[in-house]
């Protein structure tokens, strides 16, 4: 069975959004409301804006999977109207 790519990313990430939850007391201490870059267990980087951590991700790392996740206590709800009353859907 083929995965599909949005599960592939998610797996390409887990190592860094386990080190940014085991982190993240100690980075909501100094950096609550930056943006981190993280590659597998190290912090590249703390940034402004989410631009100026992706620049620093291509040109440190180059084209391969990091993460980039903003420093917050709670993590936003994401709400799509159409999607929960089916005038679109996720799949086809």
């Amino acid at each position: 069975m083929q995965e599909c790519a949005e599960t592939k990313g998610i797996e390409a990430l887990k190592e860094e959004l386990a080190f940014y939850e085991c982190k993240k007391a100690e980075f909501l201490l100094a950096q609550e409301g930056k943006f981190v870059l993280i590659k597998h267990s190290e912090l590249i980087g703390v940034f402004d804006s989410q631009e100026q951590a992706y620049s620093e991700g291509l040109s440190k790392l180059g084209n391969v999977p990091f993460l980039i996740k903003q420093v917050v206590k709670e993590e936003p709800v994401e709400s799509i109207p159409a999607l929960h009353f089916g005038l679109i859907r996720a799949y086809s």
